[in-house]
């Protein structure tokens, strides 16, 4: 097996997991999600502790298109429009999502320069026009005209999920859903994040079990003042009482 994963290794996972269909909706894909984890592994900015091809294949492709097929299966209204990735770091879990959704446009955002370096190139190299990268904080460009434009709000592992929140759901325009990656949540923190999305004007949308994804539905507009900054958000989270 080559240590680096190639597109017969991703069609096969793909198969594997149910998820076959997506190809159907954009041919290219397996070479496309090849390509990328093949320029990831390479990367220099170290943007994954991953290196095993099949484990960068489960992580990076396969764990955010059964996010998305989990949303699907839901029977959620999944709204048309753009779509953007909150912390996009290495891609995952917006490039994937965005790959097999080419009608969609995606926008992946980070702060770091290295990682919008690296996914600057992989969308050129890939030839995904839809595909926009903005370096930039989250907390200041929810306060530009990225402000409640996207239909879909996605993040993985960007922050604690009560602060996580507060970075996602101003990008929302009202009936845009938020979906946060945020492993398996007891009741408590669970309880803490909901209450952090309410005081956003988002309400929780539970996908079936496993609790790992966390989904929310925007019913109004967020109060200007939201996503407040940074220092604001790590030290006061909207999961305490005192907002």
């Amino acid at each position: 097996m080559s240590d680096l994963p190639d597109e017969r290794q991703i069609s096969q996972a793909l198969e594997r997991s149910g998820l076959r269909y997506v190809q159907d909706l954009n041919p290219d894909l397996a070479a496309q999600l090849s390509r990328w984890l093949n320029l990831l592994l390479a990367s220099p900015h170290n943007l994954t502790a991953i290196r095993g091809p099949e484990t960068a294949i489960d992580r990076h492709i396969i764990e955010p298109l059964l996010g998305r097929h989990r949303l699907i299966a839901a029977d959620l209204p999944v709204p048309h429009g753009p779509l953007i990735d909150v912390g996009s770091g290495n891609g995952a879990p917006g490039l994937p999502i965005a790959l097999c959704e080419p009608g969609r446009t995606a926008t992946l955002l980070d702060s770091r320069s290295g990682s919008t370096e690296f996914l600057g190139a992989v969308v050129e190299q890939l030839g995904a026009p839809w595909i926009t990268v903005v370096n930039e904080r989250a907390e200041r460009a929810a306060h530009t005209d990225l402000r409640e434009r996207f239909a879909l709000a996605l993040t993985r592992a960007a922050a604690p999920p009560d602060i996580a929140i507060e970075l996602t759901v101003p990008f929302l325009r009202v009936g845009g859903l938020a979906m946060l990656w945020t492993g398996d949540l007891e009741t408590d923190p669970r309880n803490r994040l909901n209450r952090a999305a309410s005081l956003l004007g988002a309400d929780p949308t539970p996908l079936d079990a496993p609790l790992d994804i966390q989904v929310f539905t925007k019913t109004s507009t967020t109060e200007p003042r939201y996503p407040r900054a940074w220092n604001q958000l790590r030290r006061r989270p909207l999961s305490g009482t005192d907002h």
